[in-house]
């Protein structure tokens, strides 16, 4: 083989290695994460609402972890070679476009280059998405076996993958609408204004975009979790149990869609349900009790999950701090958001002003929405996905992983408690302890998994 030949192998061996990808992608979420703090507008702690920055800052971290659960998926799930190949290729230009993206958004003058990069990257991204969905249809066809011993999780999957992608497009028409209108596209601007006006539409599908996303990547975690985990090797009553968890999430899953969709395209208004106070302001939104089933699920799935954690302490202290993180995320989303809904004529959602126009506590209300988003629909989904990476290409490396493993642990209980001080307090310093701890976790897995990956190599 000549030398050419060699370097050609070479390249393909890297290129097309999971494992490799997987160490990039999280290299590159780590060093946003480590510089995040100083990125110009970047505020973590500001109350209300992501700005303009956050979310394009929060947008360079959760696009390539979406992408590196769909290469999670792909590898674990043995879908097509085809697939896989065309995904991990995929890896260094899904990174390259999101870097430029995060590059060319602050200057004034290259933000017409920006929209064009970052467009790319999610054209290419749903590109992604709709063949890995395809592929994923395949697999009950291709292993019918392995289907039915897995097919709660598997559905499970399927529907956040279909939700997850209804979510991306709802993403990308809110940001035509932003930039541009939709004059050029005479049938939609028609609809738009029947629906409520331009504004109405955004602020709708902003909504139903930020909502439904992280509910429907969560449910897709906790299924991919089952399966990292073997639960189809539990016996049947147990592994019936999970399915059981399983189904209750889809079934959640499906109506949160539903109920997004219908209030981006069109007039619905999604209601309150059980009002009461001034103007009925006290109540559980009927979306946010869907995406609570999605979660409840989850916790139903744990009890059949638990006879599956292995036997060898350290591994079962990972495993823990990856079920650690579905209580976490539903004490906050539960145990604090719905006890904030039905005391509303006190938060005021988040205006200020007397019931039923606002309450004298909409401070805390922006507290918690600032808080609960760094939280549950930022580190709590971005660490429950890294947890499976760790577990599935991690070998050996124990003390790094009991360190690892407590620092998540910590770093989740503190945020939890963290976001409630916030909310309580407006003094956001303890919740900022947790995702600091989260934060050093994920730099240690990405350092960990790359020190062994260079050794293996020498």
């Amino acid at each position: 083989m000549s030398q050419e030949e060699n370097l050609n192998q070479r390249w393909k061996k890297i290129l097309l290695n999971p494992k490799d990808n997987i160490i990039a992608i999280l290299a590159f979420i780590s060093i946003f994460l480590a510089i995040g703090p100083i990125l110009p507008g970047v505020s973590w702690f500001s109350l209300g609402n992501f700005s303009l920055d956050m979310i394009n800052f929060y947008h360079t971290i959760m696009i390539p972890f979406a992408f590196l659960l769909i290469l999670y998926t792909s590898e674990l799930l043995d879908l097509d070679i085809l697939e896989r190949k065309v995904v991990n290729l995929s890896t260094y230009p899904i990174l390259f476009l999101t870097f430029l993206g995060m590059v060319f958004f602050y200057p004034a003058s290259t933000q017409g280059a920006d929209y064009v990069l970052q467009g790319m990257r999610d054209v290419w991204m749903l590109v992604l998405a709709l063949m890995f969905f395809v592929y994923l249809l395949m697999l009950p066809f291709k292993n019918r076996k392995k289907f039915r011993n897995i097919w709660g999780a598997y559905l499970l999957i399927v529907i956040a993958t279909i939700s997850g992608g209804i979510a991306a497009v709802m993403g990308m028409i809110y940001e035509y609408g932003l930039l541009f209108g939709y004059a050029s596209i005479p049938l939609l601007n028609r609809d738009v204004a029947a629906w409520g006006g331009l504004q109405t539409f955004l602020g709708n599908l902003l909504t139903s975009h930020s909502h439904q996303m992280l509910p429907a990547v969560e449910g897709g975690i906790v299924g991919l979790t089952a399966i990292s985990l073997g639960y189809e090797k539990l016996s049947a009553v147990k592994r019936n149990i999970v399915n059981i968890g399983m189904v209750i999430s889809i079934f959640g899953t499906i109506s949160m869609t539903y109920l997004y969709v219908i209030s981006s395209f069109g007039t619905y208004v999604i209601p309150t349900i059980f009002p009461f106070g001034a103007g009925g302001m006290n109540g559980l939104a009927l979306d946010d009790s869907q995406t609570g089933i999605v979660g409840i699920g989850a916790l139903i799935s744990i009890i059949g999950l638990y006879y599956i954690l292995s036997r060898r302490p350290v591994e079962r202290l990972v495993q823990l701090s990856e079920i650690l993180t579905w209580i976490a995320v539903m004490s906050v989303m539960v145990g604090v958001g719905y006890a904030m809904e039905f005391n509303e004529t006190y938060y005021g959602f988040g205006s200020p002003g007397v019931p039923p126009n606002g309450g004298p506590g909409f401070r805390h209300d922006l507290a918690f929405t600032d808080g609960h988003l760094l939280f549950a629909f930022f580190l709590m989904p971005l660490v429950a996905g890294i947890i499976l990476v760790l577990m599935r290409y991690l070998r050996g490396q124990e003390k790094e992983k009991r360190i690892i493993a407590y620092l998540i642990m910590a770093g989740t209980v503190i945020g939890a408690f963290g976001v409630m001080e916030y909310m309580l307090t407006l003094f956001w310093v303890v919740e900022a302890i947790g995702l600091a701890l989260l934060i050093l976790a994920v730099i240690l897995i990405t350092l960990t998994l790359g020190k062994e990956t260079i050794s293996s190599v020498e």
